[in-house]
């Protein structure tokens, strides 16, 4: 019994989306950060977002969920 409950929560933290910290680029629309997605403005937040221009390379921090992403710093 206790080893399927490991199992089980096992397995749900590796589906919940935890927090992560992502690479992208930042393009008109948003930020880019893989050839099918781009995280639109509206869901990114930080000091930082109003001083980026498009090309830089910024890495984010998504949060529980993904319907937050922080900028943490450009990328040179």
């Amino acid at each position: 019994m206790i080893h399927e409950i490991k199992t089980i929560v096992n397995n749900y933290l590796n589906n919940v989306s935890l927090c992560d910290i992502i690479l992208g680029t930042v393009t008109s629309s948003g930020i880019k950060i893989s050839d099918k997605l781009t995280i639109p403005n509206e869901l990114v937040i930080g000091n930082l977002k109003s001083s980026v221009i498009v090309g830089n390379k910024v890495r984010l921090l998504r949060n529980h969920g993904g319907q937050q992403f922080y900028i943490l710093e450009v990328v040179k």
